[in-house]
């Protein structure tokens, strides 16, 4: 009797196993089909500390504003707290978006290409101790075209280019700016 007894409660424990096995794998489809398609940009980020990390940022491959994929501006403009990160090792990690210093991206868009840019020569100095001379470039109406004006308008990131790269400044780091 006890044999089976066992044996019926292994069959059953079977059946359980596959009809979640299906049920997964189910699922799984199910979840594939409201999956967002994103692409990988390169990016070194630097924190508070001083340490920087590269890696990709995960974007997605149709922009808000239209005409081609996310930029990573774009990412860090949206509500969100932590971003994802694939690290150089492959490792992928959360980042919290306010602990990011600066973001120097590998690709530079070409979103600063529209008419009514700005390029400002400045010097920055950040709350970390670095020192970065570039231009902040911005387009703003006529009215308020002024870097203080764009500066007060910006939430979080700037866009801040040294001649070679392009990177993105958190307003809450900055120190002061100069006219260079």
């Amino acid at each position: 009797m006890f044999f089976y007894g066992r044996m019926l409660e292994l069959l059953t424990e079977k059946r359980e196993e596959r009809a979640v096995g299906a049920l997964s794998t189910q699922s799984r489809e199910e979840a594939m089909q409201f999956r967002i398609e994103t692409v990988k940009k390169r990016a070194t980020v630097s924190f508070p500390d001083n340490t920087q990390m590269s890696g990709c940022f995960f974007v997605s491959t149709v922009s808000a504003l239209g005409g081609g994929e996310e930029l990573v501006s774009e990412l860090l403009a949206k509500n969100r707290e932590y971003l994802p990160f694939e690290s150089d090792e492959g490792k992928t990690v959360l980042l919290r978006k306010e602990n990011l210093v600066v973001v120097c991206l590998a690709e530079d868009a070409t979103d600063n290409a529209l008419p009514g840019y700005k390029r400002v020569p400045v010097v920055i100095h950040l709350l970390t101790g670095q020192i970065m001379n570039g231009k902040v470039s911005f387009a703003q109406p006529e009215t308020q075209s002024r870097l203080s004006d764009f500066l007060n308008s910006r939430d979080a990131f700037f866009r801040f280019e040294d001649g070679e790269k392009t990177c993105l400044i958190q307003n809450r780091f900055v120190k002061l700016i100069a006219a260079d």
